[in-house]
């Protein structure tokens, strides 16, 4: 199943959604965020982990214009 997390970015404050899997251990993460404009060493923490698609688009949705419109528009269809 894929899991999805949140991470923040130095110095700029804004946040991207990373995809990974997950393991019986808890989730792995990429090491570019979904839209490739952070590195996994660029960031300075996370706002959530090992969510799945639907709980990332919620959390995501809350935390509002701060979220990378790029990542967040990976988390629904395109028809």
């Amino acid at each position: 199943m894929d899991a999805y997390t949140l991470k923040e970015k130095k110095n700029t404050k804004e946040l991207h959604i990373f995809k990974g899997i997950m393991t019986s251990e808890g989730c792995t993460s990429n090491s570019t965020s979904i839209c490739g404009k952070m590195q996994k060493t660029q960031s300075q923490g996370n706002i959530f982990t090992c969510n799945d698609e639907v709980e990332a688009r919620i959390k995501s949705a809350k935390k509002g214009r701060k979220v990378c419109g790029t990542c967040v528009s990976h988390l629904y269809s395109n028809y």
